[in-house]
């Protein structure tokens, strides 16, 4: 016969410590879950925080890209305009800045005058004009080319000017004019005695009569130029002798090239009209300059012909022929 259990508690008693303990067990459940989601939470939020600071990096780089690359679109016309202002054009292009804020633009016309302007653009490119005056304005031309001040006779003398207010005569200068090698001159002065030929149909009349043309004086020095203010300009310059006799010489040009816009001709006729007669000179050409005086400070030029002035020779240049098979030479002093 089986013994009898006596239980302590009822039945209702057992179930309702079941029920509890199951409900306790749930608490604790509940908040073991509750603490991984604050800790799950806490984790999604740190890598939606680390995404948003990817994501404003990679937005930031391109933004800066972006705007880089507008400034460059923008800038770099602007800075090809600076480097080269003539960008544009086929033709050679000079522009003389002066001492009075004035510019000149001229259109130097290469191919027609080979000779004539290849002479103008070697000393331009190597700095002979810059710093130098206009010395002279009369008889519709103004004229430049290597004079340091306005020409007077030295101390002494009736006929020569001096020697250092020209840079082809001033010894120093020439010795610094590293374009023609000092090692081929017996005396650095000589680097500017050449003569140069008129270029074919450089000459015309119908050339030379028109207002704003710029011309080489090539009978008279390898390295003035003279600008025309007005049309039917005169080549002939009144001159004494130190007797007091005043006579007349006829200079020769020939063409070089023409005026780019109406602005450089107006700039031209106004340094024209400031033109007195230079007292200081007593003999010789009786030259008229602006008063005061006008300095050209740069001579730039602009897009030229690569293959030809990249490893320019002048020297070799000018011994050979021009485009009509004449020698551009006339003499060349450069070994006395």
């Amino acid at each position: 016969m089986k013994e009898k259990r006596n239980y302590s508690l009822t039945a209702k008693e057992r179930k309702a410590k079941r029920n509890k303990a199951a409900n306790s067990s749930a608490v604790n459940k509940t908040t073991y879950s509750g603490g991984n989601a604050r800790e799950n939470a806490e984790q999604a939020m740190l890598v939606s925080q680390q995404r948003s600071r990817k994501t404003a990096v990679i937005m930031g780089a391109v933004i800066c890209v972006a705007v880089l690359l507008i400034l460059a679109g923008l800038l770099v016309p602007v800075i090809t305009l600076m480097v080269n202002p003539y960008r544009g054009y086929d033709d050679v292009i000079a522009r003389f800045k002066l001492s009075n804020g004035m510019t000149l633009e001229y259109v130097i016309e290469e191919d027609n005058y080979d000779t004539a302007a290849t002479n103008f653009i070697f000393l331009a490119k190597n700095g002979y004009f810059d710093n130098t005056v206009f010395f002279d304005a009369q008889e519709g031309w103004l004229r430049f080319g290597g004079y340091e001040s306005q020409p007077r006779i030295s101390a002494g003398s009736s006929s020569s000017y001096e020697s250092t207010r020209h840079h082809a005569q001033n010894e120093k200068y020439c010795s610094k004019f590293k374009a023609l090698a000092n090692s081929s001159f017996s005396t650095p002065t000589l680097k500017f005695g050449y003569k140069l030929r008129a270029d074919a149909n450089g000459e015309k009349q119908s050339l030379l009569e028109q207002i704003g043309v710029l011309t080489y004086l090539y009978s008279d020095s390898s390295t003035e130029f003279q600008f025309s203010y007005k049309a039917q300009a005169n080549n002939q310059v009144e001159t004494m002798d130190s007797s007091g006799k005043k006579s007349r010489i006829t200079l020769e040009p020939t063409m070089v090239g023409r005026a780019l816009n109406d602005k450089t001709i107006d700039n031209i006729i106004a340094i024209a009209q400031t033109a007195r007669p230079n007292e200081s000179i007593s003999t010789g050409a009786l030259w008229r300059p602006p008063a005061p005086d006008v300095y050209i400070e740069t001579v730039n030029v602009y897009n030229l012909d690569s293959s030809k002035w990249r490893d320019f020779d002048f020297i070799s240049y000018m011994g050979g022929k021009d485009s009509s098979n004449n020698n551009r030479l006339v003499g060349w002093n450069r070994y006395n």
